[in-house]
């Protein structure tokens, strides 16, 4: 996975207040830490952030791109959480977490499946399990997403992580029987109801 930049910038004010204000700015505040940097307030372009997690997903890499007056430092980086308003949606904070290159880390990535399951072709349904596991890797070899093959399950099968195959370099930390995908059999519900209403007997006109 190629880094992607980020511009950042430190904040200078904490805060409920100023955390607001930079919002009206189209700036996101957000907290920078690791090794290197320590524990650094900063502020994200709010739309940036917002067309790079679209565009990659939460499972990134990052070069974030500090620059202070003529100092410009740059810092690899994940997303480590994103807050977002419940309601609205909006993004609230973001969290970045400074690594090294050289050593491994841990992270969540999202499960991709691939195929519809002969299953399903015969009247089954596809019952999601887990989405994301989490995996242990050099942060150049962390993958965007971790696709996993569903066009052989039948009704009653059933993917579990353990059969996944990680791409080169990837250790999968989630638990090996957590399940990932099932096909079941269609319920069948009766949706007629009787009508129980007598019928009225029919007297001479009055």
């Amino acid at each position: 996975m190629q880094p992607q930049p980020l511009k950042v910038e430190k904040r200078r004010e904490l805060g409920k207040g100023p955390a607001r204000r930079l919002r009206r700015e189209g700036k996101l505040p957000g907290t920078l830490y690791g090794k290197r940097v320590g524990n650094l307030p900063i502020a994200v372009p709010y739309r940036d952030l917002e067309r790079l997690l679209q565009r990659e997903g939460e499972s990134v890499l990052l070069k974030v791109v500090l620059q202070e007056g003529d100092r410009i430092q740059e810092y690899p980086a994940i997303i480590k959480e994103v807050q977002r308003d419940p309601i609205k949606e909006v993004l609230l904070h973001v969290d970045l977490h400074q690594i090294a290159l050289d050593e491994e880390i841990r992270a969540e990535v999202p499960l991709l499946l691939v195929g519809e399951p002969k299953g399903v072709k015969r009247g089954g349904i596809l019952q999601h399990g887990l989405r994301v596991v989490e995996v242990e890797c050099l942060p150049t070899h962390l993958p965007e997403h971790i696709s996993v093959e569903v066009s052989e399950l039948d009704i009653g099968d059933s993917l579990k992580v353990e059969d996944i195959v990680p791409p080169p370099g990837v250790k999968i930390l989630t638990e090996g029987d957590s399940l990932i995908a099932t096909v079941v059999a269609p319920t069948l519900e009766a949706e007629e109801e009787a009508e129980t209403a007598p019928e009225a007997e029919s007297g001479p006109s009055q």
